[in-house]
């Protein structure tokens, strides 16, 4: 078995896509990164090979990345809306880094809902199985091939309004 030190050279580049991709902060996606990898540590001993590493380590990236979001807009959660809680507007700084192809591929996922988000992120951008995915999410694997279907639709939508071509996304 690796190493949790293993596991963070291997895949917190991943993780902290995922979660920048998620909270479009620099700091915060770190501090998550960083919590994600305290409990992969902490939770080590429990890994029992039932699902890769790298998927295991993406349902606690999940769910951390989730926690944050309860904690800092609870209501919205508990009515399960999506206000825009996926982070606040990139900094001037973190736009710059993005090319403007990337800027319009990313204002066009931020456009979906956290579900229709979620699926994309981890099948296309992260290249999850559809069966890792369903495990990270904790669905089965006929809502994710549901909600990936959606997903695209919308976000082929979203690219289009944008004046791109959709073939982006599977390009990426």
């Amino acid at each position: 078995m690796m190493s949790a030190e293993q596991w963070f050279e291997d895949y917190a580049s991943a993780v902290y896509s995922y979660i920048f991709m998620q909270v479009r902060n620099r700091h915060t996606a770190e501090e998550l990164t960083q919590e994600t990898f305290v409990k992969v540590v902490e939770k080590a001993h429990q890994f029992d090979g039932r699902a890769a590493v790298k998927t295991w380590i993406f349902r606690i990236a999940y769910t951390t990345t989730l926690n944050h979001f309860r904690k800092k807009h609870p209501l919205t959660h508990f009515f399960d809306k999506d206000f825009h809680v996926f982070g606040s507007h990139p900094s001037s700084e973190e736009m710059a880094e993005l090319n403007a192809q990337e800027t319009e591929f990313y204002e066009a996922l931020h456009c979906l809902n956290k579900n229709q988000k979620q699926v994309i992120l981890l099948r296309h951008i992260q290249g999850f199985s559809t069966k890792d995915t369903a495990e990270i999410l904790g669905s089965s694997e006929g809502k994710v091939k549901m909600r990936l279907k959606r997903a695209l639709d919308a976000f082929k939508k979203e690219l289009e309004k944008g004046g791109m071509s959709h073939e982006i996304l599977y390009r990426r």
